[in-house]
């Protein structure tokens, strides 16, 4: 009994280690594919934006082209999620050329998270201004991806009459504890070792089915865990988002959760975008930049924030314009208050403009342009 059952256990993991290699093979040979194949049926899922928001050789990451993501997740149900033929967050369906009126760089609020691209200030700006606009906004940008994506696009073969930069107050933080621009202005990852970065890529790139499918049980595990939204009397925000904020208002240079002091990476970021500048003027590139407040900034910081005065002095003399949106919602909150402002402009308990405030910047931006 003891021989036999050594023997199918035997048997039993020979069988399971054959199948686990075999399917090893598969993926890394034809995992790829089997993953466009079933792009149809991927993209009526929730777990798509794992294979719409990828990997970039050069400025880190970027999305897909010609996607077309009709499940996409907001804050109160669902939207269409659409990029042109370049990887722009687009209407769907949609090609263009490579020349453009304006680009619009920044993060996620660029981007127009939750929202179509329609309802996005650079959509509705472009519907009224009659100019060809690019979008070029992803989550999670930072100073450092600004000028490695402008760079590559230029490098490319894309012209821009104007560029106009967002520079979100969550930048410092990325450019202080993630971002690595290295000297070919392309943008690496700090800490890669410890995040054992490039076994990961490797295993992302050369076993994408896996990888996926690794995805989507995590997520699934995080999606049943998470209670349903918050119905707060007041906004309540991730403890990582609050983070991001407290540098404009918080007086220290040093401050936990921030791998360097505030003020050297003041100086990088200054750094990158005075190489954009001065990159966009060498193309004949006009160059703009905005500036706006988080909740947080309306609740403890004030309408001079560091962050304003930091750009505002920038731009002396460099910017076509500089926009300041600050004193727009600080007015606002005079008005009415704090809590009303909030609910008015921005999604609740997020830090990112709803489609009202979405539709404030654009109409600022056609006033300006």
């Amino acid at each position: 009994m003891i021989r036999v059952f050594f023997y199918y256990t035997k048997l039993s993991l020979i069988i399971f280690f054959t199948t686990f290699i075999l399917i090893l093979f598969i993926d890394f040979f034809f995992g790829s594919a089997i993953l466009r194949h079933l792009d149809p049926y991927l993209s009526k899922t929730q777990f798509y934006e794992r294979l719409i928001r990828v990997d970039h050789p050069v400025y880190h990451h970027g999305f897909r082209e010609n996607v077309v993501y009709n499940k996409a997740k907001n804050f109160s149900g669902f939207f269409s999620l659409c990029t042109d033929n370049h990887g722009f967050k687009y209407h769907c369906n949609k090609s263009r050329e490579k020349k453009f009126d304006f680009a619009f760089i920044g993060d996620s609020f660029v981007e127009g998270v939750g929202l179509p691209y329609k309802d996005t200030f650079t959509g509705i700006y472009e519907e009224n201004s009659k100019k060809s606009v690019a979008n070029l906004g992803v989550t999670s940008y930072g100073t450092n991806i600004y000028l490695s994506k402008i760079n590559f696009l230029l490098n490319n073969e894309y012209h821009f009459d104007h560029v106009v930069v967002f520079i979100d107050i969550s930048d410092l933080y990325d450019d202080n504890t993630f971002y690595l621009l290295n000297d070919d202005l392309s943008v690496w990852e700090k800490k890669a070792k410890e995040k054992n970065l490039k076994r990961r890529k490797f295993l992302r790139y050369n076993f994408p089915l896996t990888n996926y499918y690794m995805y989507v049980i995590k997520m699934n595990n995080r999606i049943n865990k998470e209670s349903p939204p918050l119905k707060s009397l007041k906004p309540v925000y991730t403890s990582k988002a609050n983070l991001k904020a407290e540098w404009t208002y918080n007086l220290q240079d040093n401050i936990n959760g921030y791998d360097e002091p505030i003020t050297k990476t003041k100086k990088e970021m200054i750094n990158n975008i005075e190489k954009l500048y001065t990159l966009l003027k060498k193309n004949n590139i006009k160059m703009s930049l905005v500036v706006y407040p988080w909740p947080q900034t309306l609740k403890n910081d004030t309408i001079n924030s560091s962050h304003v005065k930091m750009w505002e002095e920038f731009c002396f003399n460099k910017c076509e314009k500089f926009i300041n949106f600050f004193p727009f919602f600080f007015n606002e909150k005079k008005k009415s208050s704090y809590l009303n402002v909030v609910k008015k402009f921005y999604f609740w308990n997020d830090v990112h403009f709803n489609k009202k405030g979405n539709s404030i910047l654009a109409k600022k931006l056609i006033e300006f342009f």
